[in-house]
């Protein structure tokens, strides 16, 4: 077997926040003067299902009180990348989780990272674009802010508009936003059929006119939006040990990402929040190919179609692509 490291990936769905390494949380809680999250332990994390995953996700956001924080993270999280084999990547941050700490400055933030980011690409080779995220439980105004910075950014660092949240509250009132966005260039990338069920696929479908769904493990309990998304082609940013890690689903056998591929839905490959999961995207690839006995070449084939369902230029895909296949060819 070969060694899936070496395997040139993309990331489509990757929260930077999740991915910050554990030392360098507890160096800002130790900057701070602050307990770390309560879910951090010794060397991993631990959560209570989805909800408690979410309120830990909100104390290591807090924990990012300096700009210098966010030029870090970029840097950090790019060599991280490159060291699984990911050669591009599309990742999500949340604008309104730092903006209040900033003095409602919601730029400042996303200028740093951006700046950390460019940094990393230069140093490590990894690119990565950003997805600035709605999370729709904070309501239109918060959503109308976050589309505002990602539309400044647009073309600079920013390449689409995310949404994300408990997938509780309503999505048709943030239709207007999504359509904005698509307007200004921006790419709609929004969370969707994670926890709720196929019917928040649809609404997602019908107002955010996605070019992705980050997650959509759920539109399997409905044959006719699987017919739908496979007939479309609209691909799945899958995440299988985040839908494990958060009880979406209690095992990799049991997951869908194998039926949805085998209907025709075009599936990706993703770690979500990869260091509160303690699993980086070589980690899932490794996964994948024990839990459901892909070979080679069948996760190549994956990759491959990361690469075709990412916005990276023309160029860069032929070459992620040709690499991919150097890849395989070896013995």
């Amino acid at each position: 077997m070969r060694d899936l490291r070496t395997l040139p990936k993309v990331e489509l769905h990757v929260h930077l926040e999740g991915a910050m390494r554990i030392d360098t949380v507890r160096e800002l809680a130790e900057r701070n003067g602050v307990a770390t999250p309560s879910g951090l332990g010794t060397d991993d994390w631990r959560f209570d299902g989805f909800l408690d995953f979410i309120d830990q996700y909100v104390a290591l956001c807090d924990l990012m009180t300096e700009l210098a924080d966010f030029r870090r993270l970029g840097m950090e999280v790019a060599e991280d990348l490159a060291a699984n084999g990911v050669r591009y990547a599309e990742a999500v941050f949340t604008p309104s989780a730092h903006a209040a700490a900033f003095g409602d400055d919601w730029t400042s933030p996303l200028e740093a990272l951006l700046d950390g980011l460019a940094a990393g690409a230069r140093d490590h080779g990894a690119v990565v674009k950003v997805t600035p995220d709605i999370v729709r439980d904070l309501g239109l105004d918060a959503a109308e802010r976050t589309f505002a910075v990602a539309r400044k950014f647009a073309g600079a660092g920013v390449i689409g508009l995310n949404c994300a949240g408990s997938e509780r509250s309503e999505i048709a009132p943030f239709a207007g936003v999504f359509r904005a966005a698509k307007d200004a260039g921006l790419r709609s990338v929004p969370h969707a059929g994670e926890w709720a069920g196929p019917g928040n696929v649809w609404q997602t479908l019908e107002h955010f006119l996605p070019d992705r769904i980050g997650h959509g493990v759920r539109a399997i309990e409905d044959p006719r939006l699987v017919e739908r998304l496979a007939t479309e082609g609209i691909p799945l940013e899958v995440a299988p040990i985040s839908n494990v890690a958060t009880g979406v689903y209690r095992s990799l056998q049991e997951h869908p990402f194998l039926r949805l591929r085998d209907a025709g839905v075009p599936v990706t490959l993703n770690s979500d929040d990869p260091s509160m999961f303690g699993a980086w995207i070589t980690d899932v690839y490794e996964a994948a190919r024990v839990a459901w006995g892909l070979s080679d070449g069948d996760l190549a084939s994956v990759a491959c179609e990361g690469v075709r369902a990412s916005f990276a230029d023309d160029g860069l895909k032929t070459e992620i692509e040709r690499d991919i296949g150097n890849w395989v060819d070896k013995n």
